[in-house]
């Protein structure tokens, strides 16, 4: 591990390694770390890390010191912590060392946290212009590789990090997601084989399937798969869905639809067509899906809009801008949202709100998928939650993964812009690794 992190050249980028290899190792080593900064007085350090976490030692810390009368101790974490498997002591304040030079390094390179070991608070430094192109340049290449190039596996090696904006629950601005168990139902219907002979098997297609389960499922939701499904099956499984049980004890919903499409629909597999709008979505409305009103339902179109491939073009300006009919498709959801009241039906609530539609392509146009990994779309959203869930909401992610999306390419230069649009009335957090029951606490 310490050689990986010394050979990244920019000190950013030095944290970012260490902080990875802490969260993809199984022996609670992330929370020892947190530990141990608590330990050495890098309190700032530690709750910017993991602020519950980091809470919990230093109230175990200052109680211990008071009992002991040593209210200023500056023990050494090899005194208090249990070695991790394989990182000895030494290494172990090793670590310490060297992440506090790359995150105090701000002060000569301007990267974006330093310490104060007097206060141990934390303070925002201006980024170099030049090197926060470098570093997310990097970071960039590095998604890419692990996306679709040379790093890239079928199975994507991940850990989701936990929650750092937990103070953020119960704010009135943000969506409740502590309502049960989990934090919802994520329903995957992956179609891969297509009795139409006009339809080819999308090859690659169970990646996606096998990868999003991992994700979803370290974010604390029931996942429920079903493959190669015809038309009359989906809509079996919708009307089954709009009204299953684990809704009323559920934060939100998740609906993926992986299949072939044209504009506005998708294929079942014996190659008939649904509308996405009449026949999926507007099985969850506050009327249809009462369990799920004023709930957050967000729906994952990965197909094909179309047969248009998207080039790719040289432009002179300073920053590539691609034209969406995002605004448009809003405006046409919002037009004929209406109060309703009916029998059976809590009033109050628009029949299109608290919705988030996400396609893998623009309308028109084609959705690239690797045969020997999976879409483009699922990747980058994979990577990008996995790596982003724990501070970002909804959809703030869903935009950085169409600017990872935009940076791919055919052999013929070829891309893809994927398509969002939302009625949601407040910020849509998911807090990985927070109990889904309370969202005050990481479960051990």
């Amino acid at each position: 591990m310490k050689e990986e992190i010394e050979a990244e050249k920019i000190s950013s980028n030095k944290v970012g390694t260490l902080l990875d290899n802490l969260m993809r190792r199984e022996d609670k080593a992330f929370d020892r770390f947190v530990f141990a900064l608590v330990e050495t007085n890098q309190d700032g350090i530690a709750l910017l890390l993991d602020e519950k976490s980091a809470e919990a030692h230093i109230a175990t810390r200052n109680t211990s010191r008071r009992t002991n009368n040593h209210p200023s101790s500056t023990a050494s974490p090899a005194q208090t912590l249990a070695p991790m498997p394989g990182v000895s002591n030494l290494e172990l304040q090793q670590l310490i060392s060297m992440f506090m030079s790359a995150a105090t390094a701000g002060n000569q390179t301007g990267n974006a946290v330093s310490a104060s070991s007097a206060s141990g608070s934390v303070v925002a430094q201006p980024r170099d212009d030049n090197e926060d192109t470098v570093d997310s340049k990097h970071e960039e290449e590095r998604a890419l590789a692990f996306i679709n190039g040379h790093s890239a596996t079928k199975e994507m090696k991940f850990t989701v990090r936990p929650a750092t904006n937990l103070h953020l629950v119960g704010h009135h601005q943000v969506y409740r997601m502590n309502r049960g168990l989990t934090r919802g139902r994520v329903l995957i219907i992956n179609n891969h084989y297509f009795l139409d002979s006009q339809l080819a098997a999308r090859v690659g297609a169970n990646y996606d399937r096998m990868n999003l389960k991992k994700l979803f499922e370290q974010l604390s939701f029931t996942v429920e798969i079903h493959d190669n499904q015809c038309t009359k099956g989906m809509r079996e499984l919708f009307e089954k869905e709009r009204t299953h049980a684990d809704h009323e004890k559920a934060s939100m919903f998740i609906l993926f639809i992986l299949s072939h499409g044209s504009q506005g629909n998708v294929y079942g597999s014996e190659g008939e067509k649904l509308s996405i709008e009449d026949d999926i979505t507007s099985c969850f409305t506050p009327e249809k899906a009462p369990l799920l009103a004023g709930k957050p339902k967000v729906f994952f179109i990965q197909a094909c809009q179309g047969e248009i491939k998207g080039k790719l073009y040289a432009s002179d300006s300073h920053e590539n801008e691609a034209m969406s009919e995002k605004d448009e498709e809003v405006s046409k959801q919002m037009g004929d949202l209406k109060i309703e009241d009916k029998k059976g039906f809590v009033p109050g609530y628009f029949k299109k709100a608290d919705v988030v539609m996400s396609y893998a392509t623009v309308k028109g146009y084609l959705a690239w998928r690797h045969t020997d990994f999976g879409s483009w779309f699922v990747r980058c959203l994979v990577h990008v939650f996995s790596q982003r869930a724990h501070s970002e909401h909804l959809l703030d992610m869903l935009t950085e993964v169409n600017s990872l999306l935009t940076k791919l390419k055919t052999e013929d230069s070829c891309g893809q812009l994927a398509e969002k649009s939302d009625t949601l009335t407040k910020k849509l957090y998911l807090f990985p690794g927070a109990d889904p029951r309370t969202d005050c606490s990481v479960p051990k």
